[in-house]
C-alpha cells in the first residue's frame, strides 16, 4: 500500500475537525497468530488550543472503506519500545542486514498496548519522530486518562466501547480477496465508489462501465472463438537485407527458394540502403524500386504477383501474393515512419503494410534503426517511435469481439489501426543491435561455431530481457553466423581501419494476437552467405500461420450469449441489505457527556454492501457537528451483519447553537448503499442546556439560570421591548461600567423592583432581598409599578448584565474559599464533583458547601448560610425557584460602617456589585518558565500517576474541582475573552505593556469587562498567595488567614519564611505559572491556523503577564493605574474610587476587586 493508500484509509474515518498529521503501512498479529496488514495513523485534534493525539489502528475493508480497530490516546504516561523482529546471528551477513530492516514497536498508554512491526527504517524514524513530539506536547500540557482532553475520542467508537451489543461484524474478506475469489467480471467496477469523494484527490482513477464490460465480452469472444471460427493454415515468405547501395546485379534464387514442398502464399521482402545518394533525400527515385521488384518477379516466376509496396528513401517493402491465393488479400494499407537526422528523416525508420487475408489481419514492418554499437537507446528509441506513428487506416475494421451492429457502427468511424491490432504482426530489417565483446573474442569464439555464447552478449537480447525493446515479439533460434560486417564480394570479416565487430544486426521477429502454440510455426530461420555485393548477407524466415474464416451467424448469437451472462452478474451486483431501526432516539443529552447506541445492517444481497453516509443537498458534512458514526462508511459481505455505532456528544464547537435554541437536537443520516437505494435515519434527543459552550455576550444576556430560560423568552422580549437600550458605554446595563449594580432608567420605585428580582437572580439564592426598603416601599414600588403597566403597553427591557452571572459564582466560590489553597489551578479537579458544579451553575442551585469543602464548616464564617434549591424538569424547562426566607443570615456592614439590613442574597449582590468595579493590576518582573501548561499536577513532577494526585485533594477536592471548571468555562466559550480575530494582534503586543492596555479599548465590552475581571482575581490570588501569617490581614478584606494553610499556591512553602526577595521571586514564579494556564483558555488562535510554536506560546504568556504584574513606571502608566493593591487597607476600602482610567475602561483597586466574604469585619 502507497503512502498516499494510508492517507486516505485514514481520512475516510475521520470528522473534519481532525486531521492525519502520520500515516504508515503496518503489520499487526491477530488473536490467531497471523499476521495482517495495517494502517498506522497518528490523528490529531486542536480545538482547545493544543495539539491532542491519538494513535489509530485501522483495518483496509475496500477501495473507499476501513474499519477502526484501536485508539490509543497519547497521554502523559504514553511509552514506546523498539526492537529487532529477527534474531542477529553474528557469523552470517544477511542476517545482519536483514535485522536491520525489520522491526518491532509496542507502544503503552493507560494499561493499553500496541504491537506492530514495520520493516521500513526510513518509515519508523518518522513515526517516532512523531510519536515523540506528541508525547512531549502531552507531557507538558499534562493529558492523563480521565482528564479533561481526548474528549473528541469519544466519537470514535469501537466494538469494546457498547456493552450488551453485538460486535462489529469486520469482513474476513476484503474487497480485494473477493474479487480475487469471484467470477462475476464487474465486480472491481461494483467495488469502487459511485463517485470519489471530493476531500479525497488521492483516490485511484474511476473505472468506467462501458469499458469493463467491453473488455470482458472481447476476453470471452476470444476465448469462444473457436466455436464460430474454421482455421486453416497459410505459408509466409519473410526476408530482409541491407543492400549498402548496390544494384540488383544477381540473381535472388537462393535467397528466395524454398527447399520445401509448401510453397508460401506470400512473400514479403525488407530492404534497406536501397539508395545512398544525396538525392535520394531530396527527390523520390522510383528506379531502384523497379530495379529490385524485377529481380525478385524473375527469381518467383509467374507463379506470384505483386500485391503492394512502400518505400522510404533507402527503405522499401514488397509484398507479392500467389496468384492461387491473391482473392483472400483484401484491404491491403502501406504506411512510414522515418526516425532519421532530426528525429524524421528517412534513412532511418520504418515502412509497413497491413493487408487481411481471409478474415485475420496479417502486418509486416521492415525497419533500419540507429548505427554505431554505443547507441542502444537510440535503437530503443526508434522502435518505439516506429510503433507509435505507424498507424493504417481501414475502412471495413471487423473485430471479432464485437457484435455484427458494432463491427458496422466501427467500419462507419474509418478507425486508426496500430500494428499491435492484427492477428499477426512480423518485424524484419536491419536492427543494428551488436555482439557487446571485443572483435578478437567474437572471432575466436566463431571459429568453433560458439552462437550461442555469441547471443549472450547480444545487445537484442539484453534489450528485450529489460523489456526496453521488442519485449512483446519472440525470435526464432539462431544457428548460422553473423550476418554484418563482411567485406564487399567476399565472407570475409571486415579488414577496413573499424574493423567492425560480428554482428547479428539483420533479424526477423513475430508477434501474434493469440499466443496459442499452433498460432505461428517458424519453419526456418537462416542467413544465405552466397549473396556478397553488400556488406551484409540476406536473412530469410518461413511461417506457417493460423488464420481464420469467421462463421458471421455463429458468432453473432455466441457474441449474444455473453451480453446476456453480462446482465445476469451486473444484477448479481446490484445490492440489498437491510438495518435495524431508523429512527433513534437519545434521552438527556448533556455537555461533554456522549451517549452511543449501535444499529445493524444485514446484507441480504449476494454481493458485498458497500454503504457510506452521504451529506444532504447544500450541507458539507453528512451529520450535524454533534453526532458522528463510526464507520462512516463500510464494507458488509453476502450474509453478514455489521454494526455502525452512533455517538452523540454535545461539545464546544456545537454547544452554541444548542444551548440558545437556534437549533433542536434533531437531524436525518442519509446512509448510502453503492449502486443501490438510500436508508434514512432520524436522531433526536432531548439535550439539557448549559452555560458551557456560549458567547459572552449571550451569557451576560440571561438573568435567570440557563435551564429556567427558554427560547421563547427572547421571543418575548423582543415583542415587548420597543424602547429599551441593552448598551450603554457607561451603565451596568452596558460593559464598560465599573459599577456592580443592576440599573436602567426608569422610576426610582421600578429601579428598587427590578434590583431585587435581578439580585435573586444573580445571587442564585431563592432568599428575599431586601435594599434598605422596607416592607412598605417595595408594596408601594409594586403597586404603582402595576398601575403603570395597566395604563401603558407591557414592556420588558432585556437585562445586560456587565458579566455572566455563572462566571461570578465561579469565582466568588474561590474567593471565599479557595485563595489560601496550595496549588490551586495546577491539581486537576474530581470529574465527578465538577459536573455537580456544572449542573449548579446550569440550575442556579446553591452550592452544597458540606459537599465542596468535605466538613461542615467553611473556611470563612459564612456557616450561617442555608443553601436554597431550585428545581428544573428533565427537558430543563423553566421552574420558579422555591424561596424559603433565611432568618439566620447575619447583619454585615458595609465598608463604610453602615449597617445593610440585607440576607446573604444581598451581600452577594454587594459582592457582585464590589466585584464589577475594576482593579488596578500590578505587573512586577518576568518569570523564567516558559512552557504553557493547563492545570497540570504538581505531584507529576515527583513521579506520581495524575489519577493519584486527585485521591489527595482531600477536603479540597471542591476548591480544585472549581478551580478547573473555571478554566474549563473560559476554554468552553464560544469566542475566547481577547476575541480570535485580535489573537495575533494581542501576540504582537505581548511586550508592549501600554499598547496591550491600549489593545482593550478594540475589544467588544462585554469580553472587556470579563478580562479585567479575571485578571483582577489573579493578581489578587497573586498577593494573596505570598502574604503573611496569622492575624495579618490582606487589604481591606480583613480576612484572618490560618498560619497553617498560608502559603504559595505553588510550592507550598510557609509564608513567613518568603520574605524580601524571595517573596517577589516567588509572585513571579506564581505570575508566570497563571499566566501560562490562563494564557491558552483566553486566547486561542483562529480555527485552522498552524500548529502553536513554542515562540507563540511564551508571546501568549506574556501578553496575560503584563496584567498581573504591577504597572511599569514608565509612560506614565504607575500614575495611571494608581497605587499597588494587597495590604494597604484604606485604599482596598474605595469601591469605585481610587483606580485611574485606560482605554475608556475604569479600574479601581484590586482589593476591592471581588465580593468580600461574609465572615469580614469592618
Amino acid at each position: 500500500m502507497a503512502p498516499d493508500d494510508s492517507q486516505t484509509m485514514a481520512r475516510l474515518l475521520l470528522r473534519p475537525s481532525e486531521t492525519c498529521n502520520f500515516s504508515a503501512q503496518v503489520v499487526c498479529t491477530g488473536p490467531n497468530g497471523v499476521q495482517e496488514n495495517r494502517v498506522l495513523a497518528i490523528i490529531v485534534n486542536t480545538q482547545g488550543g493544543v495539539e491532542e493525539s491519538c494513535v489509530f489502528i485501522i483495518k483496509k475493508q475496500g477501495q473507499m472503506a476501513s474499519t477502526l480497530q484501536t485508539v490509543l490516546p497519547i497521554y502523559f504516561d504514553f511509552r514506546i519500545s523498539v526492537a529487532q523482529t529477527k534474531a542477529v546471528d553474528k557469523e552470517e551477513k544477511l542476517s545482519m542486514q536483514d535485522s536491520k530492516i525489520d522491526f518491532t514497536l509496542k507502544l503503552f498508554c493507560d494499561q493499553t498496548e500496541i504491537t506492530v512491526h514495520i520493516d521500513d527504517l526510513e518509515i519508523l524514524q518518522g513515526l517516532l519522530g512523531e510519536l515523540r513530539r506528541s508525547h512531549f506536547i502531552a507531557q507538558d500540557v499534562n493529558f492523563y486518562a480521565g482528564g479533561s482532553s481526548h474528549r473528541w475520542v469519544q466519537y470514535y467508537t469501537t466494538a469494546d466501547n457498547i456493552k450488551g451489543k453485538e460486535a462489529s461484524a469486520t469482513p474476513d474478506v476484503t474487497a480485494e480477496e473477493f474479487i480475487a475469489k469471484t467470477s462475476n467480471p464487474l465486480a472491481l467496477y461494483f467495488l469502487q465508489p459511485e463517485e470519489n469523494q471530493p476531500n479525497d484527490p488521492l483516490a485511484p482513477p474511476r473505472l468506467d462501465i462501458s469499458s469493463v464490460k467491453e473488455a470482458w465480452i472481447e476476453k470471452e469472444m476470444r476465448a469462444r472463438e473457436a466455436s464460430f471460427t474454421d482455421h486453416q493454415f497459410m505459408h509466409a515468405f519473410v526476408g530482409t537485407w541491407n543492400v549498402n547501395g548496390r544494384n540488383a546485379t544477381e540473381k535472388l534464387d537462393v535467397w528466395l527458394n524454398v527447399a520445401s514442398e509448401t510453397k508460401p502464399d506470400i512473400y514479403v521482402l525488407c530492404f534497406q540502403e536501397l539508395d545512398l545518394s544525396a538525392e535520394a533525400y531530396i527527390v523520390l527515385d522510383g528506379s531502384k524500386e523497379e530495379e529490385w521488384t524485377r529481380a525478385i518477379s524473375e527469381s518467383l516466376g509467374s507463379g506470384y504477383q505483386k500485391v503492394a509496396s512502400k518505400q522510404l528513401i533507402g527503405l522499401l517493402i514488397i509484398m507479392f501474393a500467389s496468384t492461387e491465393h491473391a482473392q483472400y488479400v483484401k484491404e491491403v494499407s502501406t504506411q512510414s515512419a522515418g526516425c532519421g537526422i532530426m528525429g524524421m528523416l528517412g534513412n532511418k525508420g520504418g515502412v509497413s503494410i497491413r493487408i487481411k487475408y481471409k478474415d485475420s489481419y496479417l502486418c509486416f514492418v521492415g525497419s533500419h534503426l540507429a548505427a554505431d554499437t554505443s547507441q542502444i537507446e537510440r535503437r530503443n528509441q526508434d522502435y518505439q517511435e516506429i510503433c507509435r506513428r505507424t498507424l493504417f487506416s481501414s475502412a471495413s475494421t471487423y473485430d471479432i469481439t464485437k457484435s455484427p451492429a458494432s463491427n458496422a457502427a466501427l467500419a462507419a468511424t474509418n478507425k486508426l489501426a496500430s500494428i499491435f491490432e492484427s492477428d499477426h504482426t512480423i518485424w524484419a530489417g536491419d536492427l543494428n543491435y551488436r555482439i557487446a565483446l571485443p572483435e578478437e573474442h567474437v572471432k575466436n569464439l566463431l571459429k568453433t561455431n560458439e552462437y550461442d555464447a555469441l547471443l549472450k552478449h547480444d545487445q537484442l537480447v539484453a534489450q528485450r530481457t529489460l523489456l526496453k525493446a521488442f519485449s512483446e515479439f519472440e525470435e526464432g533460434p539462431i544457428d548460422f553466423a553473423p550476418t554484418y560486417k563482411y567485406d564487399v564480394g567476399t565472407s570475409m570479416w571486415d579488414s577496413s581501419e573499424k574493423r567492425r565487430v560480428p554482428s547479428y544486426t539483420d533479424r526477423i521477429l513475430w508477434w501474434s494476437q493469440n499466443p496459442s502454440k499452433d498460432s505461428v510455426d517458424q519453419i526456418y530461420y537462416r542467413s544465405h552467405m552466397e549473396h556478397m555485393i553488400s556488406d551484409h548477407k540476406p536473412v530469410s524466415a518461413f511461417f506457417k500461420l493460423k488464420v481464420k474464416t469467421l462463421l458471421r451467424d455463429k458468432q453473432a448469437e455466441v457474441h449474444q450469449a455473453i451480453v446476456k451472462e453480462l446482465d445476469k452478474y451486473e444484477n448479481e451486483c446490484m445490492p440489498d441489505a437491510t438495518i435495524s431501526t431508523s429512527n433513534i432516539v437519545f434521552d438527556d443529552v448533556r455537555y461533554l457527556e456522549p451517549k452511543k447506541t449501535s444499529i445493524t445492517i444485514k446484507n441480504t444481497g449476494r454481493f458485498p454492501a458497500q454503504f457510506r453516509f452521504k451529506p444532504k443537498l447544500q450541507d458539507e458534512r453528512f451529520a450535524k457537528p454533534w453526532i458522528w458514526v463510526n464507520p462512516p462508511m463500510g464494507l458488509v459481505m453476502p450474509g453478514e451483519k455489521a454494526q455502525i455505532y452512533i455517538t452523540v456528544m454535545v461539545d464546544n464547537e456545537s454547544a452554541s447553537v444548542l444551548n440558545t435554541g437556534r437549533e433542536q437536537m434533531e437531524d436525518i443520516l442519509i446512509m448510502h448503499l453503492e449502486y443501490g437505494k438510500d436508508f434514512f435515519i432520524s436522531v433526536s434527543g432531548s439535550y439539557i442546556r448549559t452555560c458551557f459552550g456560549n458567547s459572552l455576550e449571550w451569557l451576560s444576556g440571561l438573568d435567570r439560570p440557563v435551564r429556567l430560560w427558554s427560547p421563547a423568552d427572547d421571543e418575548d422580549d423582543r415583542e415587548d421591548d420597543d424602547s429599551s437600550t441593552l448598551y450603554d458605554q457607561y451603565n451596568v446595563l452596558g460593559t464598560k461600567s465599573s459599577m456592580g449594580s443592576i440599573r436602567d432608567r426608569d422610576s426610582q420605585d421600578m429601579k428598587q423592583l427590578k434590583a431585587v428580582r435581578s439580585l435573586d437572580s444573580l445571587s442564585g439564592s431563592s432568599s428575599s432581598v431586601e435594599l434598605n426598603m422596607d416592607k412598605e416601599s417595595k408594596n408601594k414600588a409594586l403597586k404603582n409599578t402595576r398601575s403603570a403597566e395597566k395604563l401603558a403597553p407591557k414592556k420588558r427591557p432585556v437585562r445586560q448584565l456587565s458579566l455572566p452571572k455563572d462566571l461570578w459564582r465561579i469565582v466568588d466560590f474561590i474567593y471565599k474559599h479557595g485563595l489560601l489553597v496550595d496549588n490551586l489551578f495546577l491539581l486537576s479537579g474530581d470529574r465527578p464533583t465538577m459536573t455537580y458544579i456544572r449542573e449548579c451553575l446550569d440550575t442556579g442551585e446553591e452550592f452544597d458547601l458540606s459537599r465542596l469543602l468535605d466538613k461542615n464548616n467553611s473556611t470563612s464564617t459564612e456557616s450561617s448560610s442555608q443553601p436554597s434549591t431550585s428545581t428544573t424538569d428533565a427537558s430543563g424547562n423553566k421552574n420558579k425557584y422555591k424561596k424559603k426566607a433565611n432568618k439566620k443570615n447575619a447583619s454585615l456592614k458595609d465598608t463604610d460602617g453602615d449597617g445593610l439590613g440585607t440576607d446573604h442574597d444581598g451581600e452577594d449582590v454587594k459582592r457582585l456589585s464590589a466585584g464589577l468595579a475594576g482593579a488596578t493590576l500590578s505587573p512586577r518582573g518576568s518569570s523564567t518558565d516558559l512552557k504553557p501548561q493547563i492545570a497540570r499536577p504538581v505531584s507529576i513532577l515527583n513521579g506520581i500517576p495524575p489519577k493519584a494526585a486527585t485521591f489527595g485533594l482531600g477536603e479540597n477536592r471542591g476548591i480544585h474541582s472549581m478551580a478547573e471548571v473555571l478554566l474549563r468555562f473560559l476554554e468552553s466559550l464560544k469566542e475566547p475573552v481577547v476575541p480570535t480575530e485580535m489573537y495575533y494582534r494581542a501576540l504582537e503586543v505581548a511586550n508592549h505593556q501600554q499598547a496591550a492596555y491600549g489593545l482593550l479599548d478594540l475589544m467588544p465590552p462585554v469580553n472587556v469587562n470579563v478580562f479585567v475581571y479575571v485578571t483582577s482575581f489573579l493578581r489578587e490570588l497573586i498577593l494573596t498567595g505570598g502574604s503573611g501569617g496569622s492575624g495579618n490581614t490582606s487589604g481591606s478584606q480583613g480576612t484572618t488567614m490560618d498560619s497553617g494553610r498560608a502559603g504559595s499556591i505553588y510550592n507550598g512553602n510557609d509564608a513567613a519564611s518568603i520574605t524580601g526577595r524571595g517573596k517577589r521571586d516567588d509572585e513571579e514564579h506564581r505570575t508566570a505559572k497563571l499566566a501560562s494556564v490562563f494564557g491558552s483558555v483566553m486566547l486561542r488562535p483562529p480555527p485552522g491556523a498552524e500548529r502553536l510554536s513554542e515562540v507563540e506560546a511564551l508571546k501568549r504568556k506574556e501578553f496575560l503577564m503584563q496584567f498581573l504584574q504591577e504597572p511599569a513606571e514608565e509612560d506614565g502608566l504607575g500614575g495611571a493605574f494608581g497605587g499597588g493593591a494587597g495590604g494597604n487597607g484604606a485604599q482596598g476600602s474605595q469601591h469605585g474610587t481610587g483606580g485611574g482610567s485606560v482605554s475608556g475602561a475604569s479600574y479601581s483597586s484590586s482589593a476591592s476587586l471581588l465580593p468580600k466574604s461574609e465572615s469580614e469585619q469592618p
